[in-house]
């Protein structure tokens, strides 16, 4: 008995308030609004679930019961119940940091295997197709036509472009200052072929804001009203492309480029090193899929990029092997 009143007696954490307390240290850590609503999203499901069972602490919180829970989710894909576990898993993590948990009961728990679907990309001819659409005599039409080159020349995510200002443009480099996920900073390239058409816009931009009295507008693509333009608003302007030239095979989102762009510079010769490093990856998971993904003749490439073929290598009798 003795040994039993000398134990520490550690109170249950309610699961609703440790959420808030969750998302809320979240946002302190300076994690994206949209990362913050995702892990809502994601972890909304899972409280539902543990309060139907009477669950309403951080001491249910068992490898056993998380698992119940992940294959009590009929219907649903690999990739979103992986979402479910890598939210979980966050949470717990934090409710060992902060006491409310001994050990994390996700740690048992591995990745769900995704199936590797070939990622949808546009065609030549749906590129053509899309880029015709924005009326050019226009500076909407200009901004939305600029807005898919960007995209398809940089690779760069929907919220990075659309945070782009004036400041963030070096014309003479061709190079942009792009603030990626978790306020990494890192600097994108574009071609010349998006310079001159950079210049063009950036003329007419010019002259129309002045005019209009919004000369101050620093957005690289701005609103009707010259603020920032909204990822909203964007994604009903290609929508509206798409259904001017009727595709209907692939869906037409800024994602798209981006996967448009990765497969292409890979198809291209690029390496996933450098692929990483423009798409701005912590890790080359996401690069050795497109290359994996892409359909490169490697053997092709081997003959075309060897040393000897490439002329680096000066061989002393005029080039033959005897």
């Amino acid at each position: 008995m003795s040994h039993l009143l000398r134990c520490e007696i550690t109170p249950s954490a309610s699961l609703s308030p440790a959420l808030d307390d969750f998302l809320a240290d979240a946002q302190l850590r300076g994690l994206s609004p949209k990362t913050v609503e995702w892990y809502r999203y994601a972890l909304g499901p899972f409280l539902q679930w543990l309060n139907e069972r009477d669950c309403h602490s951080a001491d249910d919180l068992k490898e056993a019961t998380i698992r119940q829970f992940l294959a009590s989710r009929d219907g649903v894909g690999a990739r979103r119940l992986n979402h479910y576990r890598e939210a979980i898993d966050r949470f717990c993590q934090w409710l060992v940091r902060t006491g409310d948990l001994t050990a994390n009961p996700t740690a048992g728990i591995g990745k769900i295997r995704e199936p590797r679907k070939l990622v949808p990309t546009f065609t030549e001819e749906e590129l053509q197709a899309l880029l015709s659409k924005p009326d050019r005599r226009t500076l909407l039409g200009q901004r939305d036509h600029l807005f898919m080159l960007l995209l398809l020349d940089t690779g760069v995510r929907l919220s990075e472009a659309l945070s782009l200002t004036l400041d963030d443009l070096d014309l003479t480099r061709g190079t942009l200052r792009v603030m990626g996920k978790g306020n990494r900073e890192r600097v994108a390239g574009f071609s010349p072929v998006l310079e001159r058409h950079l210049r063009k816009y950036l003329q007419s931009r010019r002259q129309v804001l002045g005019q209009n009295g919004y000369g101050n507008c620093q957005w690289l693509f701005p609103s009707n009203v010259a603020g920032k333009c909204t990822a909203k608003a964007l994604q009903m302007r290609l929508k509206l492309y798409a259904q001017q030239a009727q595709i209907r095979r692939v869906r037409v989102s800024p994602h798209t480029f981006r996967h448009t762009f990765a497969l292409y510079f890979v198809r291209n010769g690029g390496s996933p090193f450098h692929l990483q490093k423009i798409l701005g990856h912590t890790s080359l998971d996401m690069s050795r899929r497109y290359c994996e993904l892409a359909d490169v003749d490697f053997l092709t490439k081997q003959r075309e990029l060897s040393p000897l073929a490439a002329g680096s290598v000066n061989l002393t009798d005029g080039g033959r092997l005897r």
